[in-house]
């Protein structure tokens, strides 16, 4: 992108009015002056060049120190317009460095967090009237300008900075850390040390996930809704129906996976016995068996034990052979759960691995069996990645600030399993 492409975005999402090189508002109740283009374009050239690291900046100060910004949860002006944050700073002598935190967002930050969002969402004049980001920064901008009184701006103010427009649209805060010459501080290590020190210390979260996240707009994952539906016939299992509640409330992917997957888990136990009993059934009443034969008897101890090599003291078998029981026994109609999938999806799942848990791909032009191990394995590496923080798997581990937007895409194969196992182990209202 370059930035004349970014002031043009900016135009475009604010709405404003462009006659003989000065920018000015429309839809307000007199048109004002919009400034410091100019000076955003020489910002956006500058940020070009800068240190990145997901939603942290490094850069110089005006007085060269070095400096390392980062959006962090925060008071939210949008929620609570006569609020004001009040700045928190700290300052380390002994290790010549300086913390800030609820100050005004650098222009370098604001900058770089509008460029992010133009990255993602590049056809901004094919996406400002349907992408729900566009809209919301849309509709607060006019917010901003047609009541001004409430964010500190007089109503008979004559030009505004676009500068302050993007700073106010966005309901964001930052982490700035400025360390003098003579400073041995590590600017990465200072930000996780603070954000774990203040989140200690306040019991309130603090990092940022997401690129919307940043900006205040919760990032709720779009679901198809369908209003034209009839009174239940079914009875459904309350254990399960609070954990589907769970995972369809949740904005977090991580606690959507796993809510889905207790579900899953809700059943290894019994389909697990029932697995080892129909082994011995069909062992002892097959037309060649016979008590008698010693070596036949210890052949079918043998394979039951063998089965029971992983069963844990609780009583459960093998975590991933309980997952490859509830599957085939609850998924009977594979055409009935690839329905539940987008085409998207199922293109997905068949031609991309789990980037993080190197889940397995899925083939659907396989048999059922096949299909149905290929979705357990993927499921059920995608869910040790999630529990298991090993040092020695670091490859395999899910990191929230790498991995967040990949796991969003396993959601909806779990759900559809979930939605599965929900439906086909209910019974009729009036049984």
């Amino acid at each position: 992108m370059t930035g004349n492409a970014f002031i043009e975005n900016l135009i475009t999402l604010f709405k404003l009015l462009r006659t003989e090189n000065v920018l000015q508002t429309t839809g307000t109740p007199h048109p004002i002056i919009v400034t410091d283009a100019d000076r955003i374009l020489d910002i956006f050239n500058e940020i070009t060049t800068i240190t990145e690291d997901e939603f942290t900046i490094y850069y110089k100060d005006h007085e060269t120190n070095d400096v390392a910004e980062v959006a962090v949860l925060m008071d939210r002006i949008f929620r609570s317009y006569r609020d004001e944050r009040t700045p928190k700073i700290i300052e380390d002598d002994n290790n010549q460095i300086k913390y800030e935190m609820g100050k005004e967002i650098s222009e370098h930050y604001i900058v770089w967090l509008f460029k992010k969002i133009f990255e993602k969402f590049p056809n901004i004049e094919e996406q400002i009237r349907k992408e729900r980001t566009f809209i919301l920064l849309s509709n607060r901008s006019r917010s901003l300008l047609r009541g001004g009184h409430r964010f500190g701006i007089s109503n008979t103010v004559e030009e505004i900075s676009l500068l302050d427009i993007m700073r106010k649209v966005v309901d964001c805060g930052t982490l700035k850390i400025t360390k003098l010459e003579t400073s041995r501080i590590n600017l990465k290590e200072a930000i996780d040390s603070f954000s774990y020190t203040y989140m200690c210390n306040m019991n309130i979260p603090i990092k940022i996930y997401s690129v919307e996240e940043a900006m205040g707009i919760s990032n709720i994952r779009q679901r198809e809704t369908n209003h034209d539906f009839q009174a239940p016939k079914r009875k459904y299992n309350p254990n399960l129906i609070d954990y589907y509640n769970l995972a369809v409330s949740s904005e977090d992917p991580f606690v959507s996976f796993i809510s889905y997957y207790h579900i899953i888990e809700y059943f290894f136990d019994e389909v697990y016995r029932e697995q080892q009993i129909n082994t011995l059934k069909t062992s002892i009443t097959g037309p060649r068996f016979n008590y008698r034969d010693d070596e036949q008897l210890f052949s079918i101890i043998e394979k039951i034990l063998k089965d029971n090599k992983s069963v844990r003291e609780n009583g459960s078998g093998n975590e991933h052979q309980s997952l490859n029981y509830v599957l085939n026994k609850y998924i009977s109609d594979l055409d009935d759960f690839k329905q539940r999938i987008s085409n998207e999806e199922l293109n997905f799942y068949q031609n991309n691995t789990v980037s993080f848990s190197k889940g397995n791909i899925i083939n659907w032009g396989n048999d059922k069996d096949k299909i149905l191990k290929d979705i357990s394995n993927r499921i059920y590496k995608t869910r040790n990645s999630l529990i298991h923080s090993k040092s020695s798997k670091k490859d395999m581990t899910y990191h929230p600030y790498l991995h967040k937007t990949a796991l969003e895409k396993e959601i909806n194969l779990i759900k559809a399993i979930a939605e599965c196992i929900i439906e086909n182990s209910s019974v009729l209202i009036d049984d």
